[in-house]
């Protein structure tokens, strides 16, 4: 009987909390950062309504696009359907985030809109932490690729443009650190490499790393599938 109690008090509490934020949110007593129905602003640091305001633009296109605008540059790309299990949907081509550049690569609007959170508060403040330098570019392997996984019949996250593998990064000062040299190497590379796959776990549904087999021994593979491993 307590139990029941102390399970209906505190399913009141959980909606009184609620409502409260609802009303928070909508009277603009809560800073725009710190409010769930306010869209993303990128150049924002991350805290706990981060997840949430991601949730939502994972879902809605436009909203995807407002936040990725107010970050980096874009191209809209068409629709393209190709063979079975394959699609680009509305994807985005990017070359730039906020400091680093890359390749210029097409995937989707949230895997864009979260490169770009990875890049400004974990990448960019990682290299300055172990290398007193920032990243200038960051070398990948592609975002979009109508294949399955490796020896199994699923259709990879890359088959929808919604995964993108990164190799490396090459310093403001000239030095490169890659995946596949530096993931046991010198301990300050070693050190980045390892934040920037904890940093990622946050903001992808799966990481993979050189630690979780020998296909990804040059790469960090970042996706939104159904899936949560960080490995």
């Amino acid at each position: 009987m307590a139990r029941g109690r102390l399970a209906g008090g505190a399913l009141i509490l959980a909606l009184a909390a609620g409502l409260a934020l609802v009303w928070a949110a909508k009277t603009r007593v809560l800073p725009d950062r710190y409010n769930p129905f306010e869209p993303l602003d990128p150049s924002e640091a991350l805290n706990p309504v981060t997840d949430a305001k991601l949730w939502l633009a994972d879902r809605d296109g436009p909203l995807c696009r407002a936040a990725l605008a107010r970050a980096t540059a874009f191209r809209l790309m068409p629709g393209r359907a190709d063979p079975p299990g394959c699609s680009r949907d509305h994807t985005v081509t990017i070359s730039g985030l906020s400091e680093a550049k890359l390749r210029p690569e097409e995937m989707n609007c949230t895997i864009a809109l979260r490169l770009f959170l990875l890049e400004r508060h974990v990448i960019q403040p990682a290299a300055r932490l172990h290398f007193n330098s920032g990243v200038a570019t960051i070398a990948h392997f592609g975002s979009y690729s109508c294949r399955t996984i490796a020896g199994s019949w699923r259709m990879s996250e890359h088959a929808t443009a919604n995964a993108i593998d990164l190799a490396g990064f090459r310093l403001g000062n000239g030095r490169l650190i890659s995946l596949k040299k530096d993931w046991n190497g010198a301990a300050d590379a070693r050190g980045f490499l390892r934040e920037v796959r904890e940093g990622a776990c946050r903001l992808f549904n799966t990481t993979l790393s050189p630690d979780y087999n020998a296909d990804h021994a040059d790469h960090f593979h970042l996706d939104m599938g159904l899936f949560h491993t960080c490995r």
